[in-house]
């Protein structure tokens, strides 16, 4: 198994659009339910407002 130092090294000497398309690919691996974080956050700041 590669390194991240040598995989990182072997993605960034592909195209621009093939990186794109992996950077996407990627994103989407880590999603998860954005609405609850979401909710999450604006009450975090709801109450950074209020105090």
């Amino acid at each position: 198994m590669q390194s991240i130092e040598q995989l990182t090294e072997d993605v960034l000497a592909l195209p621009s659009l093939s990186r794109a398309i992996l950077a996407e690919k990627l994103v989407e691996s880590l999603e998860f339910d954005s609405d609850a974080m979401m909710q999450a956050t604006w009450v975090t700041e709801a109450k950074r407002r209020r105090d």
